[in-house]
């Protein structure tokens, strides 16, 4: 029988060098909303698809980050309710930003802003919740970068949008 890996050793900050690729690839996901952000300026048919394929980015992304913290929330905090609430919240925000488009409302402008700041700040469920027993520093550190790039950056597209529009 092969001897396992604990959940500490995985986990153990000295191998920080395994993060690496994690961590370029999570730097990396920015760029396509830097895309979007700078198709938003551009006149013509991007700057009204620019904004709705970064609602969609955001949202996927947001979302996914729920589905993180879910994950973590059965393997290790069973018993924390508000992990679980939490994770739950990126979908469900994703989803009634939507809305308004469907029922004809504004769009997508407003939504993206308030999506922004929710990704913005989505790093504080990790720094709150999880310890060094689940993440290393330098995790947590590109988890800051990578919520304030996407969130900021989706913010941009947003506040571009809005103004554009009226």
């Amino acid at each position: 029988m092969i001897p396992q890996e604990s959940g500490t050793e995985a986990f153990d900050p000295a191998n920080t060098q395994r993060l690496k690729t994690p961590q370029f690839l999570t730097l990396f996901a920015i760029l396509p909303q830097l895309i979007f952000l700078f198709a938003t300026l551009s006149d013509g048919a991007a700057s009204w698809t620019a904004p709705v394929a970064a609602f969609a980015y955001a949202a996927s992304i947001f979302s996914f980050l729920g589905g993180y913290w879910w994950g973590v929330a059965l393997t290790t905090r069973p018993q924390e309710y508000a992990l679980f609430i939490s994770a739950v919240v990126p979908a469900l925000l994703s989803f009634a930003l939507f809305l308004p488009w469907i029922w004809g409302w504004s769009w997508p402008g407003p939504q993206l802003i308030v999506l922004g700041i929710a990704i913005t700040a989505s790093f504080l469920v990790d720094w709150r919740v999880f310890d060094t027993t689940v993440t290393v520093p330098s995790w947590l550190r590109a988890r800051i970068i990578a919520s304030l790039g996407l969130g900021i950056a989706t913010i941009l597209v947003g506040a571009v949008n809005v103004y554009a529009n009226g």
